[in-house]
């Protein structure tokens, strides 16, 4: 089989899809046409294609054999979790007792050393939350003195569409207030797949005291607005449309509400109350780790006929200026009918776009002065370089994380791959 000659799966970076259970349109009007890159550019200066026995791996590759040491890693790492099969590595995980760990995964890191270039790998994630599917650097030969332990996240991968970048000085670091020692990141969440507004018209009317939505969504979740509307017989408004909302009553917006979530993410400008306080320019961000949820309660009982909310980070600059990333993943909305919680609507962002069942392309064009990050081809995220000049070492690894900061783990997990299909490094032409 040539796999350079395999179509990419005909998902669109940055589509907007409707949701089976809302009626949604949002502020994209028109789609901006993303920048894609030139491989005319470049030039191919190494590839694996994985296109040779198992037993080859280890002529480009180095294995990890026994427990990570990683406190956020709950798998060891061995050789025999990274099988080369039909052309296509996969990094295996398994629910065994191994090295003082509960699971076992496989990750590689190559022989030698990379410096500036363009890199790409066309893998798929492990089926399952709790994963970490990772292409990434890191100095494994070594730091030389006056340079920086830098590492290079192009993807740390989170079922089932979340992309994760980050650039790390490690060398670095400084004392917070509470005395814990840190360093300098960029950790950025880019969940592209969906849309920021969800509206969910019932069919039938419900009386109750009490709204929730719960999600399981791997990294924190932005509410810029979250609505409860009563009845309407002339339908309800476009969730982006401040004049439309006169013809509706919020009931998020009443005197008698009352409001709870799971908490707030310190390291950015959030409050709880920002979630309801009828401006869609300010945002609610939940706690970064474990189940999120906000509930809305009442001291009367209200009539409901619709629930309707915002998603995300709205994009004002960069490649992806205008779109939002940090989409939610999934959710579930209930409401309380004076005995139990019944659930009114759900959505799971794999229908959407599922990065386990579909081959993607990441890739990274890193030079003294940017990093650019790419899905596809198309250009998603540029930073500044002001760390990493040296050559470094390329990695692939699966992980399984604890404190839900990849999603929950469970035996869903067991049997599951990070499924390589290739990995090319490209200089730019003289």
């Amino acid at each position: 089989m040539k796999k350079c000659i395999l179509l990419q799966t005909s998902i669109v970076l940055f589509s907007l899809l409707s949701v089976a259970s809302a009626s949604a349109e949002t502020t994209n009007k028109t789609t901006p046409t993303p920048e894609m890159i030139d491989l005319t550019q470049w030039q191919l200066a190494w590839s694996d294609e994985f296109e040779y026995p198992n037993s080859q791996l280890d002529q480009n590759w180095i294995s990890q054999n026994g427990p990570t040491e990683n406190a956020w890693v709950l798998s060891s790492r061995w050789r025999d979790n990274a099988v080369v099969k039909d052309g296509v590595l996969h990094l295996m995980s398994k629910k065994e007792n191994r090295g003082g760990q509960e699971w076992t995964t496989g990750n590689i890191w190559s022989k030698r050393a990379f410096h500036y270039g363009y890199y790409e790998a066309r893998y798929k994630y492990a089926g399952a939350y709790g994963t970490n599917n990772s292409f990434w650097f890191w100095p494994k030969q070594g730091v030389a003195e006056g340079e920086k332990a830098c590492e290079i996240d192009i993807n740390e991968g989170h079922y089932p569409n979340v992309m994760n970048t980050n650039v790390h000085n490690w060398t670095d670091t400084y004392t917070l207030p509470n005395g814990r020692e840190t360093h300098s990141d960029n950790q950025l969440h880019h969940t592209l797949m969906g849309q920021p507004d969800h509206t969910i018209a019932l069919r039938n009317t419900i009386k109750t005291k009490k709204i929730r939505l719960r999600s399981q969504n791997p990294a924190s979740i932005h509410i810029n607005e979250f609505r409860v509307f009563a009845p309407s017989s002339s339908g309800y408004p476009n969730a982006f449309d401040e004049k439309q909302m006169t013809t509706v009553t919020n009931l998020a917006l009443a005197e008698d509400v009352s409001l709870v979530t799971n908490g707030i993410y310190s390291r950015l400008v959030s409050k709880e109350e920002f979630a309801i306080d009828d401006r869609i320019d300010t945002r609610w961000v939940s706690e970064k780790h474990g189940d999120k949820f906000i509930e809305l309660s009442w001291e009367q009982e209200k009539s409901i006929g619709a629930i309707q909310f915002i998603n995300g980070w709205l994009q004002e600059s960069g490649p992806s200026k205008g779109f939002y990333r940090n989409l939610i993943t999934d959710y579930q909305i209930d409401y309380y009918d004076g005995n139990k919680w019944v659930e009114i609507a759900n959505y799971d962002a794999a229908n959407v776009a599922d990065f386990s069942e579909e081959y993607h392309t990441y890739g990274l064009a890193w030079d003294k002065d940017y990093f650019k990050f790419y899905l596809d081809g198309k250009l998603y995220h540029t930073m500044r370089n002001e760390v990493c000049f040296s050559e470094t070492t390329m990695l692939f690894s699966l992980a399984i994380l604890k404190a839900a900061i990849a999603g929950p783990v469970s035996d869903d997990i067991d049997g599951t791959s990070m499924a390589i299909d290739w990995v090319r490094y490209h200089t730019k032409k003289p």
